[in-house]
């Protein structure tokens, strides 16, 4: 299941990650998307296709009305931050918004999308199970990586974001974010496997109950307590990286010169702009 609303709020997320030309096409076309993502993970029959569509088109009216405002002001709130050198207490602060807005987004499709699971027949769990594990092969190869192999991806991986955002870094730059980012805990090891024991969890609940499907607790409980035993083992590890993370930005956020600042904060007004108009065509 936590695959299944990924793929929905995957779609909400392009609002931060995605380029600014395609933000309103996918948005605008958002239900219609997650349809067909939902479709091919459950391979869902003609009464639950409409059951979905119905349900999508209540989450992404709620997400345009309800959330779209709360994103206008982190996208302010982020530019004014990184126009005067962003701490650690500022992402930090940042982070906890963008986390808790997700966690709003997982409430209300729990909420609108729940029922599908009563409808499930054991095929069509086991063919979603197949699709998650179709879905993780992209991992395996993080997983057979050294760890000095697991390091350099993730260098270069967060290098990459860093520069979408800031546009293009000197050598010095480069090297000295490289060094820093080497500073930093693992944690996408940890997360592969909370990924895999929360799917497993998933797919073990909706096995026990044919025909009648999870409760919204249930899955609240799956894909959101920080009290099950999978969560356990990955939130320390996942707060010390945070902690490490957002130092990390405030260091770098040191070395970035004006004209860099100042293509981060555009970036983040081009969005906050886009988001606007999306709440005003609505």
């Amino acid at each position: 299941m936590k695959l299944l609303l990924h793929t929905c709020l995957v779609v909400v997320a392009t609002l931060t990650l995605g380029g600014c030309s395609a933000v309103n096409i996918v948005y605008n076309n958002a239900p219609t998307f997650a349809a067909g993502e939902i479709d091919d993970a459950f391979d869902l029959n003609d009464a639950q296709s409409v059951q979905v569509d119905a349900a999508l088109e209540r989450f992404f009216d709620w997400h345009r009305q309800q959330e779209l405002a709360h994103y206008q002001q982190m996208l302010n709130d982020a530019a004014l931050a990184i126009a005067d050198g962003i701490s650690a207490a500022e992402y930090l602060a940042m982070y906890d918004e963008v986390r808790s807005a997700f966690r709003r987004s997982l409430l209300r499709m729990i909420d609108d999308l729940h029922g599908l699971t009563a409808t499930l027949t054991p095929a069509q769990i086991d063919h979603y199970d197949q699709y998650f594990r179709n879905r993780s092969e992209k991992y395996q190869d993080y997983l057979e990586m050294s760890s000095q192999q697991r390091q350099i991806f993730a260098e270069e991986w967060i290098i990459d974001k860093l520069e979408e955002w800031f546009g293009e870094l000197s050598e010095l730059q480069y090297e000295k974010i490289a060094l820093r980012l080497r500073q930093l805990p693992e944690v996408r090891l940890a997360w592969i496997n909370l990924r895999e024991a929360r799917h497993q969890a998933f797919i073990d609940a909706l096995r026990k109950a044919p025909g009648t499907g999870l409760s919204q607790q249930q899955l609240q409980h799956i894909l959101l307590d920080e009290d099950s035993e999978y969560a356990r083992i990955y939130e320390p590890q996942r707060l010390a990286y945070r902690q490490a993370f957002a130092q990390m930005i405030e260091d770098v956020s040191g070395w970035l010169d004006k004209a860099q600042i100042r293509h981060a904060v555009e970036r983040m007004h081009e969005y906050e702009k886009i988001v606007i108009e999306l709440q005003e065509n609505g």
